[in-house]
């Protein structure tokens, strides 16, 4: 267990337990699917952790491989709000797994009031973010980790969060926001329930919606930060036009980005999982890995 003394050793962490998945591997999986998973398996490591915010403990998971130094990182946000969405082992071979099969140091956190964790989900709320931000103070203290080389992916839900903190800090090198709700304020066309599911979570008050509203504030997003964005054609959780309308206003600043549109996708995106998953390792590859510089924005060519 290479990992286990650097994370007990961790000043903010107060428990570490290594976790086993071969038995969250789904029987419905093809025998070529499960024997590449179980093949994943073997390179990497996995834990659950429980890290102190403020005086908050709080429940997080993380993916490493078993061998390299100075490996690049990404942050992987959940969707969903309070247990809904919540990180599971299934859902740690599905979204973290890949990625750390390529090279990634993979962590996640749950958010506050969940999986045993203290306090109470917020949906994008300041002890929200404090949880994702600390993140990466576990990810620099550890040996075989370079967080200097950092990305953050989040979908639904995660990537409001993704959204929310590029806003507010500055050591995130890409990032890939797949059907996120950008815009809290207009809610027009928002599934039945949307609006009192908001109230519930923070109150619903319009300084409160203009907070997770990143259309509200495109121009506090790092313009060196490359942007991946994803969506089903065919979702009804989030509608297309949250996506829409982030494209078009990094379109207009000249925002480093790629838009891709999956037809009738619903909102996981389901029917083109690989290649989302595909799509998503060469997007970290091209920035984290290669440190390719930024693409010519600007109207060019013959």
């Amino acid at each position: 267990m290479k990992h286990f003394s650097p994370l007990e050793n961790i000043k903010c962490i107060t428990k570490v337990e290594k976790i086993d998945l071969k038995k969250s591997i789904s029987p419905h999986f093809s025998s070529e699917f499960k024997k590449k998973i179980i093949g994943q398996l073997k390179t990497v490591e996995v834990y659950k952790i429980v890290y102190r915010v403020k005086k908050l403990s709080i429940v997080g998971y993380i993916v490493l491989p078993k061998v390299g130094d100075d490996l690049p990182c990404l942050l992987h946000l959940r969707g969903g709000s309070g247990d809904f969405g919540m990180i599971t082992p299934k859902g740690i071979i599905g979204n973290m797994l890949p990625y750390a099969a390529e090279g990634y140091a993979v962590i996640t956190t749950q958010y506050p009031g969940v999986d045993g964790g203290d306090g109470a989900d917020s949906f994008g709320g300041e002890d929200d973010l404090l949880c994702i931000k600390k993140l990466r103070d576990i990810l620099k203290a550890l040996p075989s980790v370079d967080e200097k080389v950092l990305g953050v992916k989040g979908h639904s839900r995660g990537g409001l969060m993704g959204y929310m903190l590029l806003r507010e800090v500055r050591w995130v090198k890409a990032a890939m926001c797949s059907a996120a709700p950008t815009d809290q304020v207009d809610r027009t066309g928002d599934r039945a329930g949307w609006k009192d599911h908001q109230k519930r979570m923070w109150g619903g008050d319009r300084a409160g919606a203009l907070k997770r509203s990143p259309i509200r504030w495109v121009d506090e997003l790092p313009r060196k930060v490359p942007l991946l964005i994803m969506q089903g054609s065919a979702d009804w959780r989030v509608l297309p036009r949250h996506s829409f309308a982030m494209v078009d206003e990094l379109q207009k600043r000249s925002h480093p980005h790629r838009f891709i549109f999956f037809e009738g996708a619903d909102h996981q995106i389901s029917e083109y999982r690989q290649e989302y998953h595909r799509q998503t390792i060469d997007w970290f590859n091209r920035w984290l890995k290669n440190k390719e510089p930024l693409p010519n924005m600007k109207p060019h060519g013959k």
